[in-house]
């Protein structure tokens, strides 16, 4: 029998004292064989009792006070990891127990260099405006991957041979980052696949958190286009376009798709709400272009 390849999970953290133990507590109890598994935590910067909860945990932990990115704290857990596939989820995240079996094995069946799981939204009951929102914009690595060819460290698997061949994440991104990294890696001829049986769960951020997050986003999407010297006449038309509230249809569909039993019934909410948070984004893009120069 093929001997199981070594894998290494990275997770970032900042301050995620609540939530870091669930996710270190699955991630322990993985199906995958405990010899070739290493969990890598890397604490960035945090000033609550993260360190100390982690410590409870049979996993590596570092320290990243450098640049203050996420991406940065990932590029640590890189350097540090000696596994030959690396995947990536966040400190809030909580993947199943096949999680890493789901993503190893779609990697092989489909020989495949790069894999994006699947995210599944937790919503309060009743879920928020917000929430939903969250659930409808975010993490859909399914379209993600399918029309776009991009992924998020959210739910993601990496051969390590990508990042030997076009280096790590750029640490000065705080957002956006990994769609940039998925997009150099399909430029340069990597395969990037769904993984719809690699799950994990995240609880959808309500108003102020995804407003922030938005805000973050929008201002990592223009770093991105900026990057790949998208002129400045077209991110001023995305920018633009994005302000625009999105149609009532397109959110209905996806709460069907990927909503909580129900949440068709707050279409009136959502979209309100989702022009709020278009607007944060859209805001995000045109601060970040004013911190340009132009």
């Amino acid at each position: 029998m093929k001997p199981s390849p070594l894998v290494s999970v990275i997770v970032p953290v900042r301050n995620g004292a609540a939530h870091v133990g669930e996710c270190l507590a699955s991630l322990c109890g993985q199906t995958w064989p405990a010899e070739a598994l290493e969990v890598i935590v890397v604490d960035d910067g945090s000033v609550d009792a993260t360190r100390e909860r982690v410590r409870t945990y049979p996993v590596t932990l570092l320290a990243e006070h450098g640049a203050g990115s996420p991406y940065a704290a990932r590029n640590a857990g890189i350097a540090r990891a000696r596994g030959e596939i690396l995947a990536f989820t966040d400190s809030d995240c909580v993947p199943v127990k096949e999680w890493v079996a789901e993503g190893v094995a779609t990697l092989e069946a489909e020989a495949a260099d790069l894999a994006g799981g699947q995210v599944r939204f937790r919503c309060s009951d009743p879920p928020r405006a917000a929430e939903l929102v969250d659930v409808v914009r975010n993490l859909d690595h399914e379209r993600c991957i399918s029309e776009r060819g991009v992924a998020k460290t959210g739910n993601l698997f990496v051969r390590r041979r990508v990042f030997e061949a076009l280096g790590p994440f750029d640490p000065k991104h705080r957002s956006g980052e990994d769609v940039g990294f998925t997009t150099r890696a399909g430029g340069a001829g990597y395969t990037l696949v769904y993984a719809p049986g690699a799950l994990v769960e995240k609880p959808a951020r309500r108003g102020l958190a995804l407003w922030r997050k938005q805000w973050r986003v929008g201002r990592g999407q223009f770093a991105l286009w900026r990057s790949q010297g998208v002129p400045d006449q077209e991110i001023a038309r995305r920018t633009f376009r994005g302000l625009r509230p999105e149609r009532p249809s397109s959110l209905r569909a996806g709460l069907r798709r990927r909503g909580p039993a129900g949440a068709e019934d707050r279409l009136l909410r959502v979209f309100g709400a989702a022009w709020l948070l278009g607007l944060a984004e859209g805001l995000g893009r045109v601060r970040a272009w004013l911190g340009d120069g132009r």
